[in-house]
């Protein structure tokens, strides 16, 4: 949406304005050849969930925590509410799992260890990995340019190779089951 408004201007749209974007978002952009179309949901269990997961059948959902307890439970909520709609959990990916110290090496768990990894467990999913925190990471979220485009040989990189292969892995067993091949 950050490509449609306003520098600074907020989306204050309720449920119908919501739900008419997720289809327009799905039927009128051309999209090209795809082999995954993946949406970054707000976080918990609003309209957009419901709306996208009502459009179109989706392959699965895979929900993002970060370590604190807090955020866990928030995303068990989403992983139940993608349940109650049918929407197949594809795996958890813990971000923010820990920072590493670029001078010393140094591991630190800013925002607490394992929650992601527990939440998996707990709800008997794929823990698909954790994320760290990367400077070089936000740098390119800010500049439109992916770390595996900046860095391409970088550590954070092949995390997210990995991670991307685990995700892959639990598409593939999805589409033995015939489901299409749309991931949120």
């Amino acid at each position: 949406m950050g490509y449609l408004l306003e520098p600074g201007q907020p989306v204050v749209w309720r449920g119908p304005m919501l739900s008419k974007v997720v289809n327009q978002f799905l039927n009128d952009v051309a999209w090209g050849e795809l082999d995954y179309l993946l949406v970054d949901l707000p976080p918990g269990t609003g309209d957009v969930t419901m709306s996208l997961s009502e459009a179109i059948p989706l392959s699965g959902a895979v929900i993002v925590t970060t370590p604190q307890d807090v955020a866990a439970s928030i995303a068990v909520k989403s992983l139940r509410a993608f349940q109650k709609l049918n929407v197949p959990i594809l795996g958890i990916v813990e971000n923010m799992s820990y920072f590493t110290a670029p001078d010393t090496g140094k591991s630190y768990h800013i925002f607490g260890h394992g929650g992601g990894q527990a939440a998996a467990e707990e709800l008997r999913v794929p823990f698909l990995g954790g994320i760290p925190l990367e400077i070089a990471t936000r740098q390119g979220g800010d500049n439109g340019e992916p770390i595996l485009i900046s860095y391409p040989d970088s550590p954070q990189a092949n995390i997210f190779r990995d991670v991307a292969g685990l995700l892959a892995r639990q598409i593939s067993i999805q589409s033995r089951q015939f489901r299409p091949l749309t991931v949120v």
